[in-house]
This record gives C-alpha cells, sequence and structure tokens, in this order.
C-alpha cells in the first residue's frame, strides 16, 4: 500500500470535508476522492459514511485511522533516523582511552561539543591499557583508540594522529622529605621507592617514565604497579612510593598527595588517536571533524 494513500486519508479523516481536505493537500477535489475510493477498495472496506454532503468515518475507518497514525509516524521516524544516522548526527561512538586521558582537557571538551551539537550521538566508553585498546581497535569493537604514546607499530590498516601532549609532574606523599620543593630533578630522587602503570613492554607511560629515569642516569625501583592513574594517586596518598604522572594528574586532589614541577628538561608525554585508516563510521567522521575545527 502506499503511503501517499495513508496521508491523504489522513487528511481527510481530520477535515471530514472532501474540499477543506483537497485544499490542505493542494490538489483537486475529485482527484483525492478518487484516492480515497481506491483506498476503501484495496482494503475491502468502508471509511467513511456519505450522507447529505458531510463525512464520518465508520468503525473501520476508525480503526484504521488510529493505526495509520501510528504507521507514519514510524515511517517519518525511520526516515529521520536513516537520515541522521547517515549524517553522523545519531548513533554510537565506540571511544577508547587510557584513564588518564579523561583527566585531560581536551577530551572532555570535544565531547561536550559533540553532545551540545548532535545530543542523538551517544557514547560508549571503554578506558584500559594501550595493549587493550589496540586490540579492541583491531578487532573493530573500538571506532577509535585515544593512547599514550610510545605506541605499537601499527598495521597499513590503522592510522595514528596527535591527539594533546603536556608536561609531567612528580607526586609525592605529603610525609616525603622533598615534599616543600617547588621543583625537583629525578636524580633527586634515585633512592626513592617508585609506582607506575602496568603497560607492554616499550609502549606506553610506562615507557615513558623508564625512559625519564635512564636519561636521568638512574633504574628506578618500582615497588608497586597499578593499571589506572587514580590508582597510582592513591598508593601515593598511601605512602607507598612516588610516581612520574602527566600533569593532568594534578586535577585529582587527594589527602596526602603533592605535586611538584621536574627541573629535567623532559619531552612531553603525548596522547595519541588510532583509528582505521578507512573510516566508515559517520560518527567517528563527526568525531574526527570536531578535533579539527573545536
Amino acid at each position: 500500500m502506499q503511503f501517499r494513500l495513508m496521508r491523504h486519508f489522513i487528511t481527510v479523516a481530520e477535515e471530514l470535508h472532501m474540499h477543506r481536505a483537497a485544499e490542505r493537500l493542494n490538489m483537486a477535489q475529485p482527484a483525492l476522492s478518487q484516492q480515497i475510493k481506491t483506498l476503501e477498495e484495496r482494503l475491502g472496506v468502508t471509511l467513511f459514511h456519505r450522507a447529505n454532503r458531510r463525512l464520518t468515518l465508520t468503525p473501520a475507518g476508525a480503526a484504521f485511522l488510529e493505526k495509520s497514525k501510528i504507521a507514519l509516524q514510524m515511517v517519518d521516524q525511520a526516515i529521520l533516523d536513516a537520515r541522521q544516522t547517515a549524517r553522523g548526527e545519531q548513533g554510537i561512538l565506540n571511544l577508547g582511552c587510557v584513564s588518564s586521558a579523561i583527566l585531560d582537557g581536551k577530551l572532555p571538551a570535544v565531547l561536550r561539543e559533540i553532545h551540545t551539537q548532535w545530543p542523538n550521538i551517544s557514547l560508549s566508553l571503554t578506558t584500559g591499557n594501550v595493549q587493550t585498546l589496540y586490540t579492541a581497535l583491531q578487532s573493530n569493537q573500538l571506532d577509535v583508540a585515544i593512547i599514550r604514546a610510545p605506541i605499537p607499530l601499527l598495521p597499513e590498516t590503522l592510522q595514528c594522529k596527535p591527539f594533546t601532549s603536556e608536561k609531567t609532574v612528580l607526586a609525592l606523599p605529603r610525609q616525603h622529605p622533598l615534599s616543600g620543593s617547588a621543583a625537583l630533578t629525578l636524580a633527586s630522587l634515585v633512592e626513592d621507592k617508585w609506582i607506575t602503570l602496568r603497560d607492554p613492554e616499550g609502549i606506553g607511560l610506562e615507557q615513558y617514565f623508564y625512559d625519564a629515569c635512564r636519561h636521568a642516569g638512574f633504574l628506578p625501583k618500582v615497588v608497586q604497579y597499578a593499571t589506572e592513574v587514580s590508582t597510582v594517586i592513591s598508593l601515593v596518598s598511601a605512602g607507598f612510593g612516588i610516581a612520574l604522572l602527566p600533569a593532568s594528574a594534578t586535577a585529582v586532589h587527594l589527602d596526602n598527595v603533592v605535586y611538584i614541577d621536574i627541573i629535567d628538561r623532559l619531552a612531553e608525554t603525548e596522547l595519541c588517536l588510532v583509528c582505521h585508516r578507512v573510516v566508515r563510521s559517520a560518527v567517528l567522521k563527526k568525531f574526527l571533524a570536531t578535533l579539527q575545527h573545536p
């Protein structure tokens, strides 16, 4: 059945006057009368009583009107959903990131911009270490991952874009003898016990930490590993040791934790955006476009 016939029937049912309905539809009255007659023939029922140039709905017509409105609303919504999905204005963004990326101001700002402009886009957020996110991206469980450099060697199917970078700071428990310092060198902490994130060998914040200590001339004594930045800070607060963290970690305020600048001229720690080279998700295209033009 043509949806056009249903729309014309609804208009006639609302007006209960063929001439007024024809005017609303911007069509000739005889043509509209013929369409209603065609619809009745196809349904095998009488939709309107016609008496004294007046129209009233039959019980069958009233039943058909109720369901017709629902059907057309669903059709209209389906068309809207399809168009918005094709434009990336609705759908799901499957985003993965290392825990420290949540603390960086850029990611929340981009997500806020997307939510403001396209409120029908839903976010599925996964946090994990570099390897977990990398594996999820390869298996198409994620559309995009934000991970901390250094990153694994990528296959040709994936691409990497710079996301943001930041300096690092030291996190010390307040009772540490150097906690009152304005800034410290890493070498001044050679004898300390360290806490760091657990990342696969050669990648992520753990590798950055070891590279920084090696550049300062020592091998750190790591006594505790964690999977999230907030856990590292909690362990510092508990007195287990000290940590080297992205500056955005200072957003986490815990009693007994002091953040101190580093004197060493360290390279900034970088967050990278990794996604498939061929971007098929319209929602991901919106996300990437927002990064380019925030």
